[in-house]
């Protein structure tokens, strides 16, 4: 029985070592990949660089005249539909608001790229028949006409080139605790 209890007590011993040391390997392992997958980004990011056509917030800043002015506009309008137009849908934005809530937009909503497409039928085969891609997203105040234009690029199929451009007067924003976009596009 005496060396019963000494062969377990080694055994025990035994185990204990190695699950201290199964133990210390994974954390080894695991923080070794956590590091390799920052290296390889850090490494990735000196060779590409980020992009060099998007805009930083440096940049849009300084393209703004007063953006204090222009987030103190927006943020007080109320959460929802902004529209132009009287609607029971929405709030109707004065043409000041109109204006900076324009030129502070840069993206499109998948509602409006949808009813944009509509109109346009090469737009809309396209847009069903690569999934729904879309890109180059660009919302234009116009100082001459007073008006906001958009303007989307349905992305090509696959092994081919050809994308088709939609474009509009956006009549109207939603707003989100996070940003303005647009949310109706008139292209007809």
């Amino acid at each position: 029985m005496e060396k019963y209890e000494k062969v377990l007590g080694k055994m025990e011993n035994m185990l204990s070592r190695l699950s201290k040391n199964v133990l210390f390997k994974n954390f080894f392992g695991l923080t070794s990949l956590i590091i390799s997958i920052f290296t390889v980004f850090l490494i990735l990011n000196i060779i590409y660089g980020p992009d060099k056509n998007s805009k930083s917030n440096k940049n849009l800043a300084i393209e703004q005249k007063n953006p204090e002015v222009a987030n103190e506009v927006i943020e007080s309008l109320p959460r929802g539909i902004l529209v132009t137009y009287e609607s029971e849908k929405g709030h109707r934005l004065s043409e000041s608001e109109f204006k900076t809530v324009c030129k502070n937009t840069k993206i499109i909503t998948q509602r409006a790229v949808m009813g944009a497409n509509i109109t346009n039928s090469k737009a809309f085969k396209l847009y069903t028949e690569n999934g729904g891609n879309t890109h180059k997203y660009i919302v234009n105040w116009e100082e001459n006409s007073n008006r906001c234009f958009a303007k989307f690029t349905v992305k090509p199929l696959e092994g081919t080139t050809e994308s088709v451009t939609v474009e509009g007067e956006a009549l109207g924003f939603l707003k989100t605790s996070i940003d303005t976009r647009v949310y109706f596009i008139k292209n007809f």
